[in-house]
């Protein structure tokens, strides 16, 4: 039952063009987990992401990737899709935590922090965080009074660090 507002929904009105695009942003799937790297079942969420990828998608999110002056943001399996599509080898990201070593296996470093800023690549680690990724870019772009008034406005305190590239590096690693 509605909660006192309509339901929303999201609907294409065009084609992802990465030459226009500043930002683009990567959701992750909704499927069963695997019961082990063997799995093939079509439902599980590596399944599903690997189904995209013989789409057009994969060309479009490379040129997304490669335009310098995109920001590309990923939450959950969305950095998972960009590795599984040898996009962000190399690059730092985060991914829910039971797909790390997925994300590890396909050379990216990944890296345990609810949101990872890698220059113009931006994870988040999964549902929630997505809400963190979210007003991470909002004071990213628009500044920290922007980005609180907006945390205030939707009742959700920021959790954790955002990681990045920088800085001293620990003298334990934990």
């Amino acid at each position: 039952m509605p909660s006192g507002m309509p339901a929303i929904s999201l609907e294409a009105t065009a084609r992802l063009d990465p030459d226009r695009a500043d930002l683009v942003v990567v959701p992750g799937a909704l499927g069963k987990l695997p019961d082990g790297p063997n799995d093939q079942r079509p439902d599980t969420i590596p399944m599903i992401l690997a189904r995209s990828l013989g789409t057009d998608l994969r060309a479009l999110l490379r040129a997304a990737v490669e335009r310098t002056d995109t920001t590309v943001a990923t939450v959950c399996g969305g950095s998972l899709l960009l590795a599984m599509a040898g996009l962000i080898k190399g690059r730092s990201a985060t991914t829910h935590r039971l797909a790390m070593d997925t994300l590890t296996a396909t050379g990216v470093n990944a890296i345990d922090a609810r949101v990872v800023d890698d220059g113009d690549l931006i994870s988040g680690a999964s549902v929630t965080s997505g809400l963190d990724l979210g007003l991470y870019l909002l004071e990213r772009e628009l500044g920290p009074r922007v980005a609180n008034a907006v945390e205030k406005l939707i009742a959700h305190e920021r959790r954790g660090t955002v990681w990045r590239n920088t800085g001293h590096t620990p003298a334990i690693a934990i």
